[in-house]
């Protein structure tokens, strides 16, 4: 599942918006947008893998609790 995509502006630029809330994504609190179509590609992607990562360490943390 990606939380992440694309969303077109209307000066011809992309924004990457959060599945989640539907609003920009923000990196370290700077909005992901005004980027051309490449370049949001890719922050599209890291941001989902960012978000892959997150999800599986919470997932690695709550199985050590539990055998702990």
């Amino acid at each position: 599942m990606r939380r992440y995509n694309l969303r077109h502006e209307a000066d011809d630029r992309w924004l990457v918006v959060d599945g989640l809330t539907m609003e920009p994504a923000e990196l370290d609190g700077v909005p992901i947008s005004g980027m051309q179509w490449a370049e949001a590609c890719d922050m599209v992607d890291l941001m989902n893998n960012l978000d892959n990562i997150e999800r599986a360490s919470d997932r690695y943390a709550g199985s050590l609790r539990r055998l702990a």
